[in-house]
């Protein structure tokens, strides 16, 4: 299959098979379901990076990831865990996403 580059079309038909949403996207980031976690595209466009909100629980992320993996296979589209991020408030309203790096082990 040809992805076309940020192909937002697939990444909501991805989350939606998990019963999920695309609730907010900026440039690179798709944020899901209010915040629980987003994806990131990457510079390849089968692509997408992972990262749980910090106050996401590990057994959400558990459960989260291989019904994200297959989804994502369904549709020719790989996706890497890469670790966390937060939402910190920057003067007028604004948000600065911050990311936190799986270590591994």
């Amino acid at each position: 299959m040809n992805i076309p580059h940020r192909a937002l079309g697939i990444v909501r038909e991805i989350v939606l098979d998990l019963g999920h949403e695309v609730t907010y996207a900026y440039d690179d980031l798709m944020f899901i379901d209010h915040n629980a976690y987003l994806l990131q595209f990457t510079e390849s466009p089968d692509r997408l990076n992972l990262y749980f909100n910090v106050e996401a629980g590990d057994d959400f992320a558990e459960e989260t990831i291989p019904l994200l993996t297959k989804a994502a296979k369904k549709r020719d589209m790989k996706i890497e865990r890469k670790g966390h991020y937060e939402l910190a408030p920057k003067d007028g309203g604004n948000f600065d996403v911050r990311f936190f790096n799986r270590q591994e082990a």
